[in-house]
């Protein structure tokens, strides 16, 4: 086993936390997961256990360290945006982690709407009027539990708090510090207007540190805890879609990265932030690392859609879904909008739902999986043609995730956007992007891309077929029609 240094990643997902040992070539060499319970009720409440995610962060990193154990020289996180909890003066817990996936702060959000300036806000942080964000849930807690508000010493995220228990210090990073809609996406410091609608003072947020250096050493008590030599190196990381970005590659000039799994997400990294300029304010721009900002979008329903068809209607394994999809030539005028657990687009917003359209007697199941991949390759054209109204277009795009594997979603998105797609071959992109990060950090790499050009491997190309380019534009303008005549009945019926 050669002596040389070894970054241990771990990547805090919503549903698993997963921990590699991540070598300077790129390559994964020891990996494990375990899975992160979700408590829901039917109240909307979707929270993570702050001991337990403690208690399986340290699991899986004991557990992947190994016999590589001393040779580990960092340890670096990634996770999940849109997340909270509050803690007192001790750095107890006092709530569960509020998850992105909570949507109990969209009973009191027509309240926050009302008080603040829409434009204003999204100019200052980046973040267009949707209640997902960590303000919205912060202004839900002050509404319906204002004893525990005004008593909680610190209001922080899942990545936060672990970063505490490693190192006794509060501290967060601009990738999730800009997908709160409270720090501001210029001077990436708390913003004061946005914390103005709280009644919020900044010391009682985390204190803002870059993602992409050292932040301390970790104290031999961790290390011996979590089985890593003494001296062992923290770097705090990005959030889980920044790394995976990273991870394939889109630090590298005129990239754009999309990242296609249960959800899915298009973005650009460029050397500064990009709001759009229409009032539907269709754009999010966080702040990556390494002086680059990720203006762009994401969508709640990618790889769901084919597992709800798998699960509940059609009951066969994805390797059929796809041949059969690849038997018929077109969906026959079948349409489908994705959108099972609602939609960020502020268009329709988390009242829409799923609707297949055109559905007659002759439709197979393959015109149905077609029609999924397809919906969700339009909901994500609707990102990409807001990036390019507004001056960003990107010469490719790599491509991640679980979605493509399927060479037939790989085509069909290459034809609707109309842009040649790069399919990663980086086993565990979010855990190698993460790694990227922290061999920059102890300089094994001069910069960024320079390591990203030793460590990211690439496979197949796909190439926009002109033919299809032109026909899925036309069905492209029909998807978009059918939301905006659906937009009032979705709301109409989520009401119901």
């Amino acid at each position: 086993m050669e002596n040389r240094p070894l970054i241990l990643s771990v990547d805090v997902g919503t549903t698993n936390i997963k921990a590699g040992v991540v070598d300077a070539d790129g390559r994964v060499l020891q990996m494990v997961q375990q899975e992160l319970p979700l408590e829901r009720d039917e109240s909307g409440r979707a929270e993570h256990d702050p001991h337990l995610l403690w208690d399986t962060f340290r699991t899986v990193a004991q557990q992947v360290a190994g016999d590589y154990s001393q040779q580990i020289s960092a340890l670096v996180l990634s996770a999940y945006q849109l997340s909270l909890l509050a803690v007192d003066e001790q750095g107890k817990p006092l709530t569960g982690i509020i998850t992105l996936l909570d949507t109990r702060p969209q009973q009191t959000y027509s309240r926050l709407a009302s008080r603040m300036d829409a434009r204003q806000l999204y100019e200052r942080t980046g973040c267009p009027p949707l209640f997902h964000y960590p303000l919205s849930k912060l202004f839900w807690l002050k509404t319906t539990r204002p004893d525990l508000f005004a008593g909680a010493r610190r209001f922080v995220g899942a990545k936060d708090y672990l970063i505490y228990r490693l190192t006794g210090q509060w501290v967060t990073e601009a990738s999730l510090g800009t997908a709160t809609q409270l720090m501001n996406l210029h001077t990436l410091q708390w913003d004061e207007v946005a914390l103005g609608l709280l009644g919020l003072d900044a010391e009682r947020l985390p204190e803002p540190v870059e993602a992409d250096k050292v932040l301390a050493s970790l104290p031999p008590e961790v290390c011996a805890q979590l089985g890593l030599p003494e001296g062992c190196q923290l770097v705090p990381g990005v959030y889980d879609g920044g790394a995976v970005a990273i991870g394939i590659g889109t630090m590298l000039e005129g990239t754009g990265a999309v990242n296609l799994g249960t959800t899915a997400m298009l973005r650009v990294a460029l050397p500064r932030p990009v709001l759009d300029g229409d009032p539907a304010m269709r754009l999010q721009t966080c702040y990556l690392a390494c002086g680059k900002w990720f203006p762009g979008g994401a969508i709640n329903n990618a790889g769901i859609t084919l597992r709800w068809l798998r699960d509940n209607v059609l009951h066969i394994d994805y390797e059929t879904m796809n041949r059969e999809a690849e038997s018929v030539s077109d969906t026959a005028g079948l349409f489908f909008l994705p959108f099972l657990s609602g939609e960020r687009n502020p268009q329709i917003g988390n009242a829409a739902s799923g609707v297949f359209f055109g559905l007659r007697g002759y439709h197979t199941r393959g015109h149905i999986v077609r029609a999924a991949m397809e919906g969700v390759c339009f909901a994500l054209r609707i990102v990409y043609d807001a990036l390019q109204e507004n001056g960003v277009t990107p010469q490719e795009i790599r491509i991640g995730g679980g979605g493509a594997r399927s060479p037939l979603w790989m085509q069909t998105m290459a034809n609707v956007l109309g842009i040649p797609l790069q399919v990663s071959h980086v086993e565990e992109p979010a855990l190698v992007g993460s790694a990227i990060l922290a061999y920059t950090a102890l300089g094994v790499y001069p910069d960024v891309v320079r390591a990203t050009k030793a460590m990211v491997r690439t496979g197949r190309q796909y190439l926009p077929q002109q033919d299809a380019v032109e026909g899925y534009a036309k069905n492209y303008r029909f998807f978009r029609r059918l939301m905006r005549d659906l937009a009032d009945a979705f709301k109409e019926h989520a009401s119901m």
